[in-house]
């Protein structure tokens, strides 16, 4: 993965569940540069040290409430706060709207919902000013879709010669590259966490041909599809139909 550049909006992910916090982490880091922590302490720290421009608060922090945490940030920081609760009950929503939080998502969160509302708040509820990210979040919403870069440089308003030149810039890698990537790490997930056949996954990235994402796959992992899926398959993999299947 290439560094993240040094301008990128700095964001804070303040959830105690560690899988979670490196969920969001990898979700994130890309157009942002991200900051964790597990507790009010550690968010009171990074939040002096670094001039973070956006807060994605879990509702529930072991023995805190995040929500009883806002006073204490905001002596830090007025940066928008994003709130994540698996408990989306109107009296939270209440409660979260006299904190001054500035948007609330249910768990389990939708990492494209995620993208969109950090946007957002970050842009005061514009398009954000760097093209560069919106055509970021277009590749990331959903990479199997087909996409060109003719059509990406109309949306943003670039000629497609200044698009594929100023996303390397930021990301470090050609559009074409980028998107390869996506997909492959978002086969890498499906084989990890699924039972669907080679085929099937390869399909749903968005690769028809099964050798050619084969290829792919092994040049980026280091070892064929299959291989990957033995050594690195989660206990519980979901089957074909979304349920769970027990790993043989």
């Amino acid at each position: 993965m290439s560094a993240v550049p040094s301008f990128a909006p700095q964001i804070l992910i303040l959830d105690d569940e560690p899988s979670i916090r490196e969920a969001l982490t990898l979700a994130l880091a890309g157009p942002y540069i991200v900051h964790a922590a597990a507790t009010g302490d550690e968010a009171c720290a990074i939040l002096q040290d670094h001039p973070v421009a956006g807060i994605v608060l879990d509702a529930m922090l072991g023995d805190e409430h995040g929500l009883d945490l806002i006073e204490r940030i905001r002596t830090l920081s007025h940066a928008p706060i994003l709130l994540l609760t698996g408990h989306g009950t109107e009296e939270l929503a209440i409660r979260a709207l006299r904190a001054q939080v500035s948007e609330y998502l249910k768990k389990p969160v939708n990492l494209h919902e995620l993208h969109a509302v950090l946007a957002r708040l970050l842009s005061g509820g514009r398009i954000p000013p760097d093209p560069m990210v919106h055509v970021h979040l277009h590749l990331t919403e959903d990479p199997e879709r087909p996409l060109t870069a003719g059509g990406l440089a109309r949306h943003v308003g670039l000629s497609e010669r200044q698009l594929r030149r100023r996303f390397r810039a930021k990301y470090g890698k050609t559009l074409r590259r980028y998107l390869s990537d996506l997909r492959l790490e978002q086969a890498a997930e499906l084989l990890r966490t699924t039972r669907l056949g080679i085929k099937q996954i390869a399909v749903e990235v968005g690769c028809a041909n099964v050798a050619w994402f084969a290829k792919l796959f092994k040049r980026a992992y280091g070892v064929p599809p299959s291989d990957f899926r033995t050594r690195h398959r989660q206990p519980g993999a979901r089957g074909p139909g979304g349920g769970h299947a027990s790993a043989p």
